[in-house]
């Protein structure tokens, strides 16, 4: 009998494979690294030749903690305000250099290009960065102008490891350094068992769970930042495209059933997107922490396991941006991706509705 579960680590099964390698879009030139860290420090020896002081480089206030925390290891690290709840970066909270370093990010993939495209062309003496991990394959990153693009592929794709690195200038690229990392091949041996143990085997949960904490804590360790020849060998032979349909078709569906039902404790934050944009999840904002909290707790007790995108402060590290902050305290992320189909978005929705705090 199979066990219903949502969210979490992707499983693995070869059935997910095309019968032959799909014709999707990749850059013309890019490397492959183990993660999207480990390709943005490696960045680091080739900037620093064309400077003798310590490289500022300026992240969103709302982003990924433990990143900024490995960042600080290598970069002087700044912090601009770009939000998800609005259209556009402050800019006049990113004050840059000429030499500087920016990370632009496309947040759960509903940002937009144009702005920093503007923004580009007025600061053509500073290096952009984009970050692509909520749509590796919008046409914002297809098109991009930034002088380096960066995604993680595991993010959206079910596969153990995994960041792409291009330069959409043609820049020179840095290599991965040392071997492929052994905790790719454990997070797949987690994958794999999870799969089995959706399908109804006797497979122990917190075996697989410990061998993809153990997986994580090693990708970790960018010491070792070649992806593994699992992930360079089957990339080919994921359908990429009816991944991002499906997960589009699931948000759109989940936004509809709150129009019809709205909530008194939460509300998505957003309920539209641009064309050819395909959001990371749903992505719902409580009224405060405390009915998160709550409400991801009693998501868990009905087998469905969001995430937080993402705490502040995380592994110590904080902004002093206090709209972040609070934002980091009220989101949720709802796993609503290809995984699933129309009847699990409705028995997602369906707990989410039965909620009282």
């Amino acid at each position: 009998m199979q066990r219903w579960e949502v969210g979490s680590d992707f499983d693995w099964s070869e059935k997910i494979l095309m019968s032959s390698p799909s014709s999707f879009w990749m850059p013309n030139h890019y490397q492959l690294f183990s993660t999207t860290t480990a390709s943005l420090l490696a960045l680091k020896p080739l900037l620093q030749k064309q400077s003798q002081q310590r490289i500022r480089i300026h992240v969103p206030s709302f982003y990924c903690m433990s990143l900024v925390s490995k960042l600080q290891t290598a970069f002087e690290v700044h912090w601009y305000q770009d939000l998800p709840t609005k259209f556009a970066p402050d800019f006049n909270s990113l004050k840059v250099s000429p030499g500087d370093v920016v990370i632009a990010v496309n947040l759960f993939g509903i940002k937009t290009q144009q702005l920093w495209q503007e923004w580009q062309q007025q600061n053509q003496d500073v290096i952009l960065i984009e970050d692509h991990t909520h749509d590796p394959v919008s046409n914002w990153a297809k098109n991009s102008t930034a002088d380096y693009v960066v995604a993680s592929l595991h993010k959206t794709l079910p596969i153990p490891d995994g960041g792409i690195f291009w330069s959409p200038k043609n820049l020179p690229l840095t290599k991965p350094f040392g071997h492929e990392s052994p905790g790719s091949y454990k997070r797949l041996t987690s994958m794999i068992l999870k799969h089995s143990y959706l399908n109804g085997l006797a497979v122990n949960k917190d075996d697989y769970l410990q061998l993809s904490v153990e997986g994580q804590n090693e990708l970790d360790d960018e010491t070792n930042s070649v992806i593994s020849a699992f992930t360079k060998n089957i990339l080919n032979f994921l359908d990429l495209d009816k991944y991002r349909q499906q997960r589009a078709s699931n948000i759109s569906e989940f936004i509809q059933l709150n129009i019809q039902n709205p909530s008194l404790y939460w509300q998505p934050l957003f309920d539209s997107w641009s064309a050819e944009t395909v959001p990371f999840n749903s992505i719902i904002v409580c009224s405060n922490q405390q009915i998160r909290d709550s409400l991801r707790r009693y998501l868990i007790s009905h087998n469905i396991f969001p995430a937080i995108h993402w705490r502040q402060p995380d592994q110590g590290v904080a902004f002093d941006d206090l709209d972040a902050i609070a934002l980091s305290e009220k989101i949720l992320t709802i796993p609503t991706d290809q995984r699933y189909n129309s009847d699990d978005i409705f028995r997602i929705f369906e707990i989410l509705d039965n909620f009282h705090p």
